[in-house]
């Protein structure tokens, strides 16, 4: 057993002196963490993927994991598909705008 160590306290104020932590940069994620993330399920993730909706895995460990980065970049580009303009009327929309 090791022994506690008590947080120095500054005579001024006598709270304990915390270091501040810079956030987390997300790198890679795992299905299981990117599904968390979007509020879907891992295969809900695995079928975006085959679909082309989000990039492809990278192998890291013999893990997948995806790239944030290139998760958030597919995410904000808008739409993939071309808009049906029978459809987006259909749906109340004015494609002509």
């Amino acid at each position: 057993m090791g022994t506690l160590r008590r947080p120095v306290m500054t005579p001024a104020t006598a709270d304990p002196v915390v270091a501040p932590q810079a956030p987390r940069v997300i790198a890679y994620v795992s299905a299981a963490t990117l599904a968390q993330l979007l509020d879907c399920s891992p295969t809900t993730i695995m079928e975006w993927t085959k679909l082309g909706r989000l990039p492809r895995p990278v192998r890291i460990g013999g893990s997948n994991r995806w790239k944030w980065s290139e998760v958030e970049k597919r995410l904000n580009c808008g739409p993939s598909e071309p808009v049906d303009p029978i459809l987006e009327a259909a749906r109340g929309g004015n494609s002509a705008t």
